[in-house]
């Protein structure tokens, strides 16, 4: 694994969580083909273990990827909510309830 790989991949993480924000559905599209490429970029250029000096780059990559999914959390707590606004709307209220595989839904 490279500098180059971690900072690729730092970079499409960071353009998600952009589009993210902006709300751009194409740019959330296009920033998970950059993140796909740059985990396959950074998988084929070998090991990170035993790598000290990388360790920085990949702590990075970890807080990119952490609040991508925090922003992702948050959309899908947002949809939820206005899926059940809209079910009581229709008189039909949702109650959540846990399905076979352990998931609130």
């Amino acid at each position: 694994m490279s500098h180059a790989a971690l900072q690729r991949l730092t970079e499409a993480q960071s353009a998600l969580i952009a589009a993210i924000d902006a709300g751009d559905v194409a740019g959330i599209e296009d920033a998970n083909i950059m993140i796909r490429a740059a985990v396959n970029v950074a998988h084929a250029t070998g090991t990170w273990k035993g790598r000290a000096d990388l360790r920085a780059d990949i702590l990075d990559a970890l807080k990119q990827a952490d609040a991508a999914r925090g922003r992702l959390n948050a959309l899908l707590d947002q949809n939820r909510r206005q899926l059940d606004r809209l079910a009581a709307l229709a008189g039909s209220p949702r109650t959540p309830a846990y399905r076979r595989d352990g998931r609130i839904g």
